[in-house]
């Protein structure tokens, strides 16, 4: 009976740290349009604070070395060989980095300078919606969570955009390149 009561004095004087954590998640990780279709990424979170201290924001880096075009040259698949994704494994300064969009609360979301005319949302509570994809979408997105007083846990999820430019490009990776079989395929998706 006492060893009960001490479990039960542990679980409520640790339950409230175990609540100041962030959890980040994506629904998928890499998704696959074609352009100017309608796309929306993912993301949710849970939190100890209050939502509308709570800053989603939506970053794009481009990646680098294209997943399509790039496939089958000598470097991208040396670095596949070694374990390495060159997709995406390289600095920052290496690729195009930039803000997509931000969202505090309840507040309406604010775009990014080099977003400004699109047509580009931030939907239910941290889903990026993106109307008229364009081909300079065609890269990594993170989904970050800031939220104040949670010191631990995951704050941010990556998910992968391949925008398919043109006809082409799905006729390039099937009949072109004709040893891309359906296994490469889903690697890109």
């Amino acid at each position: 009976m006492a060893v009960d009561r001490m479990v039960g004095w542990m679980v409520l004087w640790l339950g409230p740290t175990a609540c100041f954590a962030l959890l980040v998640s994506v629904s998928e990780t890499h998704r696959t349009t074609t352009l100017f279709s309608s796309i929306a990424l993912r993301c949710d979170y849970s939190t100890s604070s209050q939502l509308q201290d709570v800053v989603v924001t939506w970053r794009f880096k481009s990646f680098c070395k294209d997943p399509i075009f790039e496939y089958y040259s000598s470097s991208y698949i040396a670095m596949l060989s070694m374990g390495q994704d060159p997709s995406n494994d390289c600095q920052d300064d290496q690729r195009q980095v930039r803000i997509v969009i931000q969202k505090r609360g309840q507040n309406e979301p604010i775009l990014g300078n080099e977003y400004r005319q699109r047509k580009i949302t931030i939907q239910n509570r941290a889903d990026l919606w993106i109307n008229e994809v364009m081909w300079w979408d065609h890269g990594v997105y993170f989904c970050t969570v800031e939220a104040p007083g949670d010191t631990t846990g995951d704050s941010d999820k990556e998910v992968r955009l391949v925008v398919l430019r043109t006809f082409l490009d799905c006729f390039n990776t099937t009949y072109v390149k004709p040893n891309l079989s359906i296994i490469h395929l889903k690697h890109l998706i």
